[in-house]
C-alpha cells in the first residue's frame, strides 16, 4: 500500500496516476479536495482527508486503516512555506511550518515502523527541494524545517535497515506544474537559465525516482536530486 500524503497538489495527482499502476494507493489532502479519474481493474485508490499539523490526527489515521496498511511506501508531499523575511515572522509561522514540514515526517516514522517491521519491508519517502537546500532571501523556515529530513532519513535507515526498511529524501528543482506554469514568462526564463539541463522538469522524472527506491533494498539513507543539475 503506498500512502501519499499532500497529493492534491498538480504533482502529486499526477503521481497517483503512476503510483496506482505499481500498487493499491491511500492518497490524502487538507483543504484542496482531490477529484480525479483512475482507470485501474487490479488496484485501488482511497483518497481521505487529512491534517497533518496534529499527532492525534496522524496516529488516529494510521489506526483506522490499519486493516489496509501491508507492504507500506510512505511517500510524503505536504510542504507548506512561509515567504517573510526573518524579521516579520511570528510564533505562529514558525510552529505551522515546522509540524507540516518536519514534525509530521517524524510521527508518520513513528507510528508506522510496528507494521512495518511485522510485514519485514517498508519505504520511506521524504522530499526537500534544491532551493531549500541553498537557502533564499525569505524562505529562512522553508529551508531550515526542510533541513532535519537528511539526518532523520539517515537514522531510520540506521535503526531500520536490518528489517528491509529503506529512508530516502527527494530534493526537487523546478517542475511542470500549475504553479510554474502560472508564473511570468520573464521568471520562468530566468530559472532555465539556471539549470544546466536548460528544461523543466516533468513528473515522470519523480515517478520513475520513486519505482527505484521501492523496488530496490539497496537504495538507502541517500539524498537523491532531480533537479536538472543546479
Amino acid at each position: 500500500m503506498i500512502i501519499l500524503i499532500g497529493a492534491s497538489s498538480g504533482i502529486g495527482r499526477e503521481l497517483i496516476r503512476e503510483l496506482i499502476k505499481i500498487d493499491d494507493v491511500l492518497a490524502t489532502y487538507n483543504k484542496k479536495k482531490i477529484i480525479i479519474k483512475i482507470k485501474s481493474k487490479n488496484k485501488k485508490l482511497l483518497i481521505k482527508k487529512l491534517d497533518i499539523s496534529s499527532e492525534k490526527n496522524i496516529k488516529n489515521f494510521i489506526t483506522k486503516n490499519s486493516k489496509i496498511l501491508k507492504k507500506i511506501i510512505l511517500i510524503n508531499l505536504a510542504t507548506i512555506s512561509v515567504d517573510k523575511l526573518i524579521y516579520n515572522l511570528n510564533f505562529n509561522d514558525i510552529k505551522k511550518t515546522f509540524l507540516i514540514n518536519s514534525f509530521s515526517n517524524i510521527l508518520f516514522t513513528k507510528y508506522l515502523i510496528n507494521k512495518m517491521i511485522k510485514d519485514n519491508y517498508g519505504r520511506f519517502i521524504f522530499f526537500n527541494s534544491t532551493r531549500a537546500s541553498r537557502g533564499d532571501i525569505g524562505i529562512s523556515l522553508y529551508s531550515t524545517s526542510k533541513s532535519i529530513l537528511k539526518p532523520l532519513s539517515k537514522c531510520i535507515a540506521k535503526e531500520l535497515g536490518r528489517f528491509n526498511i529503506t529512508s530516502n529524501v527527494i530534493s526537487l528543482g523546478y517542475f511542470d506544474s500549475p504553479l510554474l506554469n502560472n508564473i511570468d514568462k520573464k521568471i520562468k526564463n530566468k530559472l532555465l537559465e539556471q539549470i544546466p539541463s536548460k528544461k523543466i522538469g516533468k513528473v515522470r522524472n519523480i515517478s520513475n525516482m520513486i519505482k527505484t527506491i521501492i523496488k530496490s533494498d539497496y537504495v538507502n539513507a541517500g539524498e537523491i536530486k532531480i533537479d536538472g543539475g543546479i
